[in-house]
This record gives C-alpha cells, structure tokens and sequence, in this order.
C-alpha cells in the first residue's frame, strides 16, 4: 500500500475522533450560546429601561433610505429574538450617537474657550492668555473620568461576541477608538502636566510661561482639528437622525467680561462631565455590569472550558514577542477591522474572553494560512528552478530539495503542537463555517507531518552508490507531486475566502517575482555559467530553511506555546469537562 494511503487513513482516524468530540461539545454549545444570548438581552433591556425619555425625543432610528422610525418605540424589553436584535442594533446606535454628541459638545467648549485664548494673544495680554490656556489645559485634564467612563461603557459592547450571538448578521459597532482618541490626548495632557509639576517642585520660579502656554495652545488647536474630523465622519456613519430644532448650550457669547468669561465656561465644563458620568454611564447600569452582584448579570462561561486556565492560557499567550510578526494583519471582524495591537492590550478576563479566544483564533488562522499559501509557493519556485534552470530535474538539485523540505518537519511540528495547545486548553472554535475555526489549518499541518514522518525524505535514501538511485528519485519526486498536488488542491479557494476574514497589508509571496529575485541574487554574480544554476537552487533552498526556521520561531516559540503547554500539565485531563 502507497504511504499516500496510509496518509488518508491516519487523517481519517483523527477526523472520527475529532468528530466524536465535537458532537459531545456541540450540543452544550447550543445551550452555551441561548445562555450567553439571554445574558446580552438581560443588559440591553436594562439599558433600554434607563434611558431618560427626554433624551430621545425627536431622535428618528434609520430603518433604509426612505424610512425611520422614532427610537422610543424600542425602549420596551424584548424576548423575542428578532425583536431583541432591533433592540440591539437600537441600543448601539443609540449610545453612539449620543457619546458623539457629547464628543461634540466637549469640542465645541475647548473651542469657544481657544477663541477667547485667542484673544488674547493677539492683544498681547500675555498674563491673560497664560491663565486662559492653563485654566483651558486643567479643564482638559479634569474630563479623565467621563471620558474613562464613556470608554469603558463602548469597551463593554465591544466584548459581546455578536458573531456568536447574532449568526450570520451585522450589527453596528461601537465607537470605542474614536473615544479612545479623545482619552488618550487628555492622558497625555496629564502626563505633560505632571512632569512641569515635578520640576515646579524643585523650583519655585518655574510658573507656566508664555512659551510653555503657545505649545499648549497649538497642541489644543491641532487636537481640535483633527477631532473635528472624527465627530463629522461619525455623524455622517449615523444609523440615528435628530429631527429637533434646538439651540447649542455649549455657545456663550464671546463678548462677556473677560475676567468672567473663562472661568464662566470651565464652571460649565465641570457640570457638563458630572452629568453625562450619570446620565450615561451610572444610570445605564454600566458599573453593575463591571461588577455584577446579581446572577442574571454574570457573564455565562462555556461548561466546556476550564475558564482560569483558559484565561491564564490566553494571558500568557497575547504578552509574547511573536505577535509583532503579524502586524500586516488585520481580522475582519462584524465587518470591522481588528489589528494585533487591539486584540493583545486588554488583558483578558471572563468578561472578554469569549470574543477575545475568537479574535485570537482567527488571527492564527489568517497568519498560518498565509504560511501554508507561502510554503506552497516557495516549493513551486525550487520545483521550477530544479526543472528549467537545473536541466530538468537535476538529480543534485533534487536531492537539496528533499533535504530542505525534510527540515521543514520542525516548522510543523510547531504549528501542530500550538494548534494542539490551543485545543487542550479549550480556545478552539468547534462552529465550522466560522472564521476562527482552525480545523483545516490543522488537517494540512497533518498531512504533511504523516508525509515527514514516514521518512520518505531523508537525506541517506538517496546514495547515488544505489544502483536504482535516479529511479527512486524519480518516483520520490511523482509521489511528492502528487501529494501536493492533493494536499494544495483547495488552497487557492481558501486564498480568496480568506479576505472575509483576514485583511492583509503584506501580499503573499509571487513565483515569479520570487524567481528573478534567486536569479539576481547577489551570491549569483561573478560566478561561471556552469556553477550558476547550483548556485541559484541553493539560495532557493537556503531561503526555504530558513523560511521554515523564522516560522518555527515566532509562530511557536514566541507566542509562548511552549510555555502554555507547560502550564499546569497536571490539569491538561480536566481542561475539558465532561
């Protein structure tokens, strides 16, 4: 019987085994799932119930191009799922166009209190527009906590796994970076502040100065400008309309008293960001939700899953060095982009785990995908240049293929065992047609391991002292088209499926591009036309074992799988509860 077969078989095997499992898993998963729903429709009715009426009157929710409907139609609790998924898409819509408002608001304040600065400074009254800009800056710094609140509050909705709850519909997302913008320029003000504090420590005569006040108020001006953007494009992105005619409370006329005037607008700053902490943020249960003292309350955790090692798995997992790898990836998520960087800050807790294993997962599956796809083409380029540029197939040329390719077994050997990793310690996706799901990634790592393991490759088949030597290349090298052949005959669907899932900065590797770089590669000049094409393969060989060595490295070693598996060994038979 041909290896190939034995191949299939071991495949086949492991995919009953696999199946068994899944079933088991599947049916407490449909449970999981009605549980996590219930738990989703639990907050938003909550929400739904505390917002002030008045605060919605004349608010229209845009249903399509030629129709909308007034928002306190959705304010009543809903258990129907249909309904609930209105209520949903309500509720987001509803919160991010009110944090807008108050994006807005806050803009327009800083922005009445800068013409005033302005001024000044064109009147050349320095100790005037010394105190306008310090009492601006100060007024700046004391937002932290509404806008920590209002981020917190977006933070919580973007930890709802929407794709789990709403199968195969897009929601709106919420506007969690934009107001991350808005914190982090009032952290760095803080920041800033607290260093000239420091210095004023020590020296008494160091009092903010009229240099000191023009930086601040260019930054302030620039801030502005570039948050104006933001504000704008929001509204424009709005599934909400505001149908009332009113005034803007934040406008105070620019010719009041001078000395009145600043501090007039700062008194307003102040009880503007106390009301919108209650009305927003405490009102609608957000700091219940953080800090649930009630069941109902209580995120659900998967009965399948071990959650503190999970959570300690996944902790460990997103603190590694190898992510920085795939920073040319992003995860299409809920038709929203995910980079590296917002999937590994927050730490992980029950609170996000369940949608950050997803976009852990699917970022795996993008980048070891782009592996396979990459591996696939660099064997194309060796196999065309053993062909064409080492007078068809020369034995010698295939002899260092084979070799290369036996040395890449270490690279799937770590794929496999990161993959396994993921499994034991339940992060794994059992949902099929989902993005996240690694199953096939992990069929192709199989199929090449089997190949591996057989031997078939091994440099001492091939003793050129064999008198059969060049037939049994020969036959090495039909069989391993033919497996791969097999093996790659999906890839190219997989390669355009992977653009709703995986947005890629980088392009994959180009055969041909990929040939004229060996070709011109600088190992390649000055050297006779009779040693040139060994030289060419060789550099193809060298750039694949060290193609398959960086992907061992940072797709394993530096995402601290080995540190994960290591976690707890004791505890790897109760990961998976039965």
């Amino acid at each position: 019987m041909e290896f190939y077969s034995l191949i299939l078989m071991s495949i086949g095997i492991f995919v009953i085994k696999l199946d068994e499992g899944v079933n088991c898993i599947c049916n407490s998963l449909t449970n999981y799932r009605e549980d996590y729903r219930n738990y989703i429709k639990t907050v938003i009715n909550h929400i739904c119930s505390h917002i002030e009426s008045n605060e919605i009157l004349n608010l229209k929710l845009i249903q399509d191009s030629n129709s909308a409907i007034g928002i306190e139609e959705f304010s009543k609790p809903e258990t129907n799922y249909h309904n609930f998924k209105t209520n949903y898409f309500y509720t987001i819509s509803l919160l991010n166009f009110k944090y807008t408002e108050i994006l807005k608001n806050f803009l327009d304040y800083i922005d009445v209190i800068l013409q005033k600065c302005k001024q000044f400074h064109e009147r050349n009254l320095e100790e005037n527009f010394i105190c306008c800009v310090t009492s601006l800056v100060e007024e700046v710094k004391n937002s932290k906590i509404m806008f920590e609140n209002l981020h917190n509050a977006m933070n919580f909705f973007s930890y709802i796994d929407v794709r789990f709850v709403f199968q195969g519909s897009t929601v709106p997302n919420v506007i969690n970076n934009e107001i991350n913008f808005f914190l982090k320029y009032v952290l760095q003000k803080i920041s800033e502040n607290s260093r000239l504090d420091l210095n004023r420590h020590f020296d008494l005569n160091c009092l903010p100065n009229f240099h000191d006040s023009e930086m601040n108020f260019m930054s302030l001006n620039e801030f502005r400008t570039v948050a104006s953007k933001i504000i704008n494009n929001l509204y424009q992105n709005s599934n909400i309309i505001d149908n009332s005619i009113k005034n803007n409370s934040t406008i105070i006329q620019i010719n009041e008293d001078d000395s009145y005037f600043v501090y007039l607008t700062c008194s307003k700053l102040k009880s503007f960001y106390n009301k919108n902490i209650e009305i927003w943020y405490k009102k609608l249960g957000f700091e219940k939700f953080f800090n649930p003292k009630t069941p109902e309350l209580i995120p659900p955790v998967d009965p399948n899953i071990n959650i503190n090692v999970a959570i300690k798995a996944l902790n460990i997992l997103r603190q590694e060095s190898g992510w920085k790898t795939m920073e040319h990836i992003n995860i299409v998520y809920n038709e929203k982009l995910f980079s590296v960087d917002s999937i590994m800050k927050d730490p992980i807790d029950n609170k996000n785990f369940q949608i950050k294993k997803e976009h852990v997962t699917q970022l795996l599956r993008c980048r070891y995908t782009e592996i396979i796809i990459n591996y696939n083409i660099i064997l194309r380029v060796i196999l065309y240049l053993c062909n064409i540029y080492a007078n068809n197939f020369n034995y010698n040329c295939l002899i260092k293929f084979f070799d290369s390719f036996n040395k890449s077994k270490i690279m799937f050997e770590g794929l496999h065992t990161a993959l396994m990793t993921i499994q034991k310690k339940s992060l794994w996706s059992f949902t099929f047609w989902s993005p996240s799901n690694l199953q096939k990634i992990l069929k192709w790592v199989n199929n090449f391991l089997c190949l591996l393991n057989n031997k078939e490759f091994f440099q001492d088949i091939f003793n050129n002292k064999n008198k059969k030597f060049k037939e049994i290349i020969d036959n090495k090298l039909k069989y391993f088209l033919n497996f791969r052949r097999k093996c790659f005959n999906c890839l190219s669907t997989e390669s355009r499926k992977m653009k709703s899932r995986c947005n890629m900065k980088k392009p994959f590797y180009d055969l041909s591009k990929l040939i004229k770089y060996f070709k011109s590669s600088k190992n390649t000049m000055n050297i006779p036309t009779f040693q040139l094409s060994i030289q060419i393969y060789h550099d193809a060989c060298n750039f694949f074992d060290k193609f398959c060595e960086d992907v061992y490295k940072s797709c394993y070693e530096n995402l601290g799988f080995i540190k994960v598996d290591s976690l707890n060994k004791s505890l790897d038979d109760k990961l998976i509860v039965d």
